[in-house]
């Protein structure tokens, strides 16, 4: 059997989640998150995780599933949601997932081999104990030097997922790159719509981001940051932490910058983020379940119109 999806993905601050309630509301859907860190219970601000009362009674999963100092993997993703679109289409319904994390949308797309779910703890700390001996850039050339394809798409910052890779090249003999070569091989097992929800005018979209930024600082969000780090005993090197909106709080509180330069630095951090996440999404544009909706003039009325229309064509609806 073929199922459903419908997979709303954009940068952040692009809307997808309200466009995927009202398509949930009309096409009677249930939505899967496709969002790395909304998984982690504990962390709402930080991450802009929708709040019940915004859910419009439309049955949400994948959110609150993780505390922060455990780990999640994307094979667990993938396991998680290609259930989920099963089971939602059993019931005669429409998953819809909504959400910006590439490597979530990508293992709902396409059969890749994400390796291996094995941890080994002991591996872990290991590599951990020589980010924090050698540092950060002299560990990144070492991976460089064992995959540099795969390298290209780090940024030596990112010590958790560079960790992650050194485990599973580790426990698979296998360069991260090379399981990756599943990309081209699409899933046939579902009959995709992808809607790319973006703005042509990107100062539209940043304005947006550093609106947000804002907001959930005047929310709470330093206060949140404290109490995920003590009740849950976190360090800069959890993973849960080296999100944009909770690691630039670590240098703050060792008065290494400003709270100014605090607030300026999540800004920008977000603001490159989205860019990556736009550069990433566009290689979805080559196929013909793709459609890209832009927000610019006050169109959102029309878009879903148009959404809406795209739905009833594909899946012959009424």
């Amino acid at each position: 059997m073929i199922d459903k999806v419908l997979i709303v993905t954009g940068p952040t601050a692009c809307g997808k989640s309200d466009f995927a309630i009202k398509l949930a509301k009309k096409f009677d859907g249930e939505i899967i998150s496709a969002d790395s860190q909304q998984i982690y219970k504990d962390m709402d601000i930080g991450t802009n995780k929708i709040k019940e009362s915004e859910m419009d009674e439309i049955k949400h999963y994948g959110l609150d599933i993780k505390y922060p100092n455990e780990e999640y993997s994307v094979q667990e993703f993938k396991d998680m949601a290609r259930n989920l679109i099963s089971e939602i289409n059993s019931k005669n319904k429409i998953p819809i997932v909504a959400g910006g994390t590439g490597f979530y949308i990508d293992s709902i797309l396409f059969d890749m081999n994400y390796g291996t779910n094995k941890k080994d703890e002991n591996l872990r700390d290991k590599l951990t104990k020589d980010f924090q001996m050698y540092g950060n850039e002299y560990m990144y050339e070492k991976f460089c030097e064992i995959d540099p394809i795969e390298a290209k798409k780090y940024h030596p910052n990112e010590t958790q997922r560079i960790i992650r890779a050194f485990e599973t090249y580790k426990l698979t003999g296998k360069k991260p790159s090379e399981l990756r070569k599943g990309l081209k091989n699409l899933n046939k097992n579902i009959k995709p719509i992808l809607f790319f929800i973006n703005y042509k005018d990107r100062s539209k979209l940043y304005e947006k981001i550093n609106l947000r930024v804002d907001q959930m600082i005047n929310d709470g969000l330093e206060n949140e940051f404290d109490k995920v780090v003590k009740n849950y005993k976190l360090s800069s090197f959890s993973k849960s932490l080296q999100a944009i909106g909770y690691k630039e709080f670590f240098p703050y509180k060792e008065n290494e910058i400003s709270y100014d330069e605090l607030r300026s630095e999540i800004k920008k951090n977000t603001r490159r983020y989205a860019k990556r996440q736009i550069t990433w999404m566009k290689k979805y544009l080559k196929y013909d379940f793709s459609h890209l909706i832009y927000r610019d003039d006050n169109m959102d009325e029309k878009n879903l119109e148009n959404m809406e229309k795209i739905v009833k064509e594909t899946y012959d609806l009424q």
